[in-house]
């Protein structure tokens, strides 16, 4: 095996090889050779600077082909259709085919594992020349859930009204109690049923100080009311659903549960609670088939978990959203041949890529297309929605249904009371 043969086959470019000749020792000639162009390179050993013997072997690489390995991983690995995109295969494209003028090959075919040139998120640990690049930013593992969409009507329209609100009416209500205990020869006329409700007389009949006190309290109840009906129309028009788990402490304090997967519940031991078991996660899978995940949530990696969070997912009966804090942090990798010669110029590109802001530029841009697809889409679709549903008037059913069950319960209330003060009226009259 030639020298040669053997510095290919260990990936080393920069090598000299020196032909030894007593007569001439002091001035020997030393060669190398470019393994991608097969140019050779020959010098005098009294060369100098001594660089010239260790010229840029990458910055040409012919043609040559670099082959990378990689699953589906949004932003960093996408498939669409055998064509390959995504920060990595941008990454390589720049450095492989734009600086070294080289191309690529990608593939997902488990076989091409351990002989391309690089592969990613797949680590085999080595005693030596790892060459493993590890990203600086956190990927991991995430929840999906979906979206609760009931709308909680009835705790708002039962208690209208902050604990603030309240001590404001209150005082209104004692205020007019006050005024009319005080002074009965001015305020005439019901101040909590004038403030409150309207009425009360002929205007230019009240005194002037009682129209000053009853303006001033009109005035304050229009706030107030104007206010209160903006928030019932805000229950029609707005989406008032329950409010979604953000964090992980969050999660555990709702009725959300998760499907099992195995060792899931032993591995995630914070919210082993959560978890279904394996055999009720298979029940269910079996009974609701693909649409268990509008029911139970899922652990799904942050490839999967990005775009539902930037599609928010339609194709179930529920949107699915994702809670942002992870149940498990990790990085991604790009892990090189353990005699790849191109270890050291990715490493250099990586540091200056992510130094200048580029990779994460990278990241943000993919990001960024796919949500602007989603909002071009919806854009398209906004004119054939019905913005207004049978179901937006819950509110005012519920308004009504509790009004007038209020008023009944108040109207035999009163008539129970009046027939019961009757007799005993009638009962005084005509003693036994």
């Amino acid at each position: 095996m030639s020298a040669f043969a053997l510095m290919k086959i260990l990936g080393i470019l920069n090598f000299i090889v020196v032909q030894v000749q007593l007569e001439t020792f002091d001035k020997l000639n030393v060669w190398t050779k470019n393994q991608f162009t097969n140019q050779e390179h020959y010098f005098l050993s009294d060369h100098r600077p001594v660089e010239h013997f260790f010229p840029d072997k990458l910055h040409d690489l012919n043609g040559n082909m670099f082959s990378f390995y990689g699953e589906w991983d949004f932003p960093y690995v996408i498939v669409v259709d055998d064509k390959v995109f995504g920060v990595v295969p941008k990454f390589i494209d720049i450095i492989i085919r734009q600086r070294c003028n080289g191309t690529t090959f990608y593939t997902q075919d488990p076989k091409f594992t351990f002989v391309t040139d690089s592969r990613y998120n797949i680590l085999q640990f080595r005693l030596s020349f790892a060459h493993t690049l590890f990203f600086r930013e956190q990927s991991g593992v995430f929840l999906v859930c979906p979206v609760r969409t009931e709308r909680d009507f009835l705790q708002p329209l039962l208690k209208p009204f902050s604990m603030g609100i309240w001590i404001v009416l209150g005082a209104l209500f004692v205020t007019c109690r006050v005024l009319q205990f005080l002074f009965p020869t001015t305020y005439r006329y019901d101040l909590v049923g004038i403030t409150f409700f309207g009425g009360g007389g002929t205007e230019y009949e009240h005194p002037f100080k009682f129209r000053i006190v009853t303006f001033t309290l009109i005035v304050l109840l229009f706030f107030l009311s104007e206010a209160y009906n903006t928030k019932l129309i805000s229950l029609m028009t707005f989406s008032k659903f329950y409010k979604q788990p953000e964090t992980l402490e969050e999660f555990t304090q709702s009725n959300y549960r998760i499907l099992a997967s195995r060792y899931a519940a032993e591995t995630y031991s914070d919210l082993r609670p959560k978890f279904l078991s394996l055999s009720e996660t298979r029940r269910e899978e079996r009974r609701l088939g693909w649409r268990k995940n509008e029911i139970y949530c899922s652990t799904v990696d942050q490839g999967i978990a990005l775009p539902i969070h930037v599609l928010r997912l339609k194709d179930y009966a529920v949107p699915l959203y994702v809670i942002p804090e992870p149940i498990a942090v990790d990085r991604s990798l790009v892990q090189f041949h353990q005699y790849s010669p191109f270890y050291d110029m990715f490493h250099m590109y990586f540091d200056r890529f992510n130094d200048a802001g580029l990779w994460m530029n990278l990241v943000n841009s993919i990001v960024y297309t796919l949500g602007k697809s989603k909002r071009d889409r919806q854009r398209e679709e906004q004119f054939q929605e019905v913005i207004f549903y049978f179901d937006d008037l819950t509110c005012i059913w519920l308004l009504v249904i509790a009004g007038w069950l209020v008023s009944g319960i108040t109207f035999f209330g009163e008539l129970i009371s009046w027939k019961i003060q009757n007799k005993l009226r009638v009962g005084n009259f005509f003693p036994i």
